[in-house]
Order: structure tokens, then sequence, then C-alpha cells
């Protein structure tokens, strides 16, 4: 990634991509987290930027994942928009908060208190 001549060599900058595929974006992004760029990417930063419906659809279930944490039961955000929860050895995806909320109860976790309003609209990613 060459800088720009006339930017300094101390000013940092940010580089917009958009990986086609979803376990590539994955990985690079573990790999920024962990430390694990080679060089001469290692000085690299990197950042999910999020659309605003996933951010809303993530948002939704913070009662959900605030639970799911508090018991210490493993979770990932998957693509498009759903919540993978590992529990009991399998993974379950999660597309709502009242597929989360049933969830919970069929595991006998507590309910979060959540208000289930059948007319929300639930974000889908097009």
């Amino acid at each position: 990634l060459r800088r720009p001549k006339h930017l300094p060599a101390s000013t940092a900058r940010d580089v917009i991509t958009r990986v086609h595929f979803f376990q590539v974006k994955e990985q690079i992004v573990k790999a920024g987290r962990n430390g694990d760029l080679p060089e001469p990417y290692s000085v690299l930063k990197v950042f999910t930027n999020l659309s605003a419906q996933t951010f809303q659809f993530q948002k939704s279930l913070v009662q959900i994942t605030t639970m799911l944490r508090a018991h210490n039961v493993p979770y990932r955000w998957g693509f498009p928009a759903k919540l993978i929860v590992h529990h009991h050895n399998s993974n379950h995806p999660i597309a709502s908060v009242e597929e989360g909320v049933r969830k919970l109860t069929e595991w006998g976790l507590p309910r979060p208190d959540v208000q289930l309003d059948p007319t929300a609209k639930i974000p889908r990613l097009s």
C-alpha cells in the first residue's frame, strides 16, 4: 500500500476495502486482532464497518447476547445478519429476538426482559 507522496510518513490514513467472500474477511479480521498480519501489513489496524441494518439488528439482540455472556454460552455473528449460538455441541442460528427468547427458554436460561412487539420489523439484508 503506497503512501501518497504529499503525505508525511507519520500521518495515519484509512484504506477502505470490500472483501467479496465472508470467510476471507473473517480471516483478515482475526489475523488483525491477533497481530498475525505479515510484513509490511503488521502495522495496519483492521476494523469492520457494519451497515446500518446490520448494526440495528445486532443492537436489537443486545439483551439476548448479554444473557448468553452471563451464562458463558459462546456465540458469533453470522452472515447475513444472524446470531450463531454454540450450545450443547451444536450451532443454533437466531434470526430474530423472538427466536432468541424461545431458544433461551428451551435451554433453561432466564428470559431477558424484552418487549416482544409482533408488529416490529426485523431488518433484512438483501
